[in-house]
């Protein structure tokens, strides 16, 4: 019988908990391959199956923190749930949020957005549709960094509430899965 990747999602999460783990006493330039699968119990070429790099580990952590919050998202979603849902979600993910902020790694959170999102930005021809969605990715991310200079001590409602209102009127939620 084949085997199947159904332990990938397994291997790869064993590794991100192992990485962050590391980088609780490491800056992630001090950490090794070599380390990274010694703390997971995996091997390397089980490590370089599913990640190039140690950046690619943490962009899939926040690829994991998006999908979690976008599995919440559906159509018609009002804004001030769409960014209420998006906070509440990520401050799931406090400790390891505030750590990876620490260790000068939250512009991997960029990165992953516009990965993510780079399907619908591609679906649109018009440059200032394509510059929108760009504009609004960029804003969410900023948003989420000034949230983390705080230690995220605002309340997801509460900062929901202030980023709708530097928001016009007719703001429509636009990153979804």
């Amino acid at each position: 019988m084949p085997k199947t990747s159904s332990s990938a999602p397994l291997l790869k999460n064993c590794i991100v908990e192992s990485v962050l783990k590391l980088l609780a006493d490491n800056s992630i330039d001090d950490i090794s391959v070599k380390d990274i699968v010694a703390k997971a119990g995996v091997d390397r070429s089980t490590y370089y199956r599913h990640f190039v790099s140690k950046y690619d580990v943490i962009e899939y952590f926040y690829e994991m923190c998006l999908d979690e919050y976008l599995d919440t998202v559906t159509p018609g979603i009002s804004s001030l749930d769409y960014f209420t849902g998006m906070f509440e979600s990520f401050l799931k993910h406090k400790s390891e949020l505030m750590l990876l902020d620490h260790r000068g790694l939250s512009s991997e959170l960029l990165d992953a957005m516009n990965k993510r999102f780079s399907g619908a930005v591609s679906q649109y021809t018009s440059d200032s549709r394509v510059l929108y969605y760009y504009y609004h990715i960029g804003g969410v991310f900023n948003a989420f960094r000034f949230w983390l200079s705080t230690d995220m001590c605002i309340s997801p409602p509460e900062l929901a509430r202030q980023c709708l209102e530097i928001l016009p009127d007719s703001f429509k939620p636009q990153l979804m899965k």
